[in-house]
């Protein structure tokens, strides 16, 4: 690409999802680790029910206790990856690998030290962490007794642990992304803010408040980072991709823009300092009854992001009246089928064009740089004699890179780099289930976690390794 050098080219996962060994070195579980592989996952979870999903059940399978095993082979995991010849790699900490319950005052020295070897063998292949503070995980301990963001003692709980994470890794990581997907709280708030609703209670507001101390945290965390080490840079992080009205019709163009604007919310206080005036009008309407102080207000303002990251897998489409349209998954929830993208052999629909326009209009609405450190196609492979031929996984990348491409080359977007998620096949977030792969590397491990659990290098290894040796072009080939 005709860019500035220091693209990056790299892949992310998430603790929650990979390392498994839940209860290893003193770590104690996460909400994440309470998921069972059911049709659960991404409703709402009710306190008069909690027995039913935050009480461990013998016949259940929890995904999230076992991940991919990365907590075993991270080094021959990182070997593979500087194989792939990436330069960068996107993980998550886990809080409670590091305060098991949230509430200890000091850090369970074990858990730092997994990630300082993760680190190490990461700077002796020269691949620069991403990391991510919270990845839709918290100390289950802090669910149970706060109600997980719904309280605001969380706040000061996750600035103690932001902390300790930074004083103690300063000087080796400069990309930091305190929370992932943000605004996802509003569509999966058990899995994005650790919440149990309530019958008959206003579950909304508690959603917004949760949303609101994480903005807290969020600000409160750049605030100490830039003491301890002025060189660290934050990112706010959001579940993207642009939402198209479903037909022309002025009412479905507002519709669009409505969505549009209430995906954006936590991004554009993070970028902006302030909550956009149509909040307190939404509130109105919507009955929120939120607490934000003055004092917040502040901090908010004070403490602003140096960059927007974002993941990307399809775009959305909405109209005014829904009402007998045909609705297609998308990263968590559900939206309108666009009639104009075609039908793909992932859940979501194709659409790498959107990524373009996702990158102008996040480009046009921050004038920051901007960081794409999720997109990928989750679907199921065909394994046969250790190998994979998931051209359809070449073909979603190689299209989305090009619009990528285009992006920096024609439209001047100022793009920091590109990170393809679950590079290592992992458990999916949305179903629990590996098999829902979006790897260019294969793990040999099914959903209840039978299997070698050896990787093996997929068709899509080969493409993607070529395209981060060209810098993008052979994406063009």
């Amino acid at each position: 690409m005709k860019k500035k050098s220091g693209f990056l080219w790299g892949g992310a996962v998430s603790a929650a999802q990979c390392e498994g060994n839940y209860l290893a070195d003193g770590r104690l579980p996460s909400n994440f680790d309470y998921l069972p592989l059911d049709e659960r996952r991404l409703k709402a979870v009710y306190k008069n029910q909690e027995s039913s999903l935050l009480e461990t059940k013998g016949s259940e399978v929890y995904p999230g206790r076992f991940g991919n095993d990365f907590f075993n082979r991270y080094q021959s995991d990182i070997k593979l990856l500087s194989e792939l010849g990436v330069n960068s790699f996107r993980f998550s900490i886990s809080w409670s690998r590091i305060f098991p319950t949230g509430e200890e005052q000091e850090p369970n020295e074990a858990g730092l030290a997994f990630y300082d070897r993760l680190l190490t063998e990461l700077e002796n292949y020269q691949i620069e962490p991403i990391v991510t503070l919270s990845h839709f995980e918290l100390p289950v301990h802090l669910v149970k007794k706060y109600n997980g963001w719904g309280n605001r003692k969380v706040v000061d709980l996750f600035v103690h642990y932001a902390e300790t994470v930074m004083t103690t890794f300063k000087d080796r990581i400069t990309h930091w992304i305190p929370f992932n997907e943000m605004n996802m709280v509003l569509h999966i708030p058990y899995i994005g803010g650790g919440i149990l609703f309530e019958e008959g209670r206003d579950n909304l507001s508690t959603q917004y408040q949760a949303g609101h101390h994480q903005l807290l945290a969020n600000a409160l965390t750049i605030k100490a980072g830039r003491k301890i080490d002025a060189k660290m840079q934050f990112g706010a992080m959001l579940a993207a991709g642009k939402t198209y009205a479903y037909t022309c019709d002025p009412k479905d163009v507002f519709a669009a823009l409505q969505q549009e604007r209430e995906n954006l919310l936590f991004s554009d206080v993070q970028v902006f300092g302030e909550y956009p005036r149509f909040f307190s009008t939404y509130c109105k309407q919507h009955n929120l009854s939120l607490e934000i102080i003055e004092a917040d207000q502040e901090i908010l303002q004070e403490n602003t992001v140096d960059f927007v990251s974002f993941s990307y897998y399809s775009s959305a489409c909405t109209a005014a009246e829904e009402t007998g349209i045909d609705r297609v998954a998308t990263n968590g929830y559900n939206t309108l089928r666009n009639p104009y993208l075609p039908k793909s052999k992932s859940v979501w629909q194709d659409d790498p064009l959107g990524l373009r326009i996702t990158l102008n209009q996040l480009h046009d609405r921050y004038r920051k740089p901007l960081f794409i450190v999720e997109n990928g196609i989750g679907t199921q492979d065909e394994f046969s004699e250790g190998k994979v031929h998931d051209d359809y996984r070449i073909h979603y990348l190689k299209e989305h890179i090009k619009n990528l491409v285009l992006a920096v080359e024609e439209d001047g977007i100022d793009v920091i780099g590109y990170l393809m998620w679950g590079i290592i096949d992992l458990p999916s977030v949305s179903e629990g289930k590996i098999s829902k792969r979006y790897g260019v590397i294969y793990v040999d491990q099914d959903d209840v976690n039978n299997g070698s659990h050896e990787r093996y290098k997929k068709d899509s290894f080969y493409f993607y390794q070529q395209v981060i040796a060209t810098d993008g072009k052979y994406a063009f080939e």
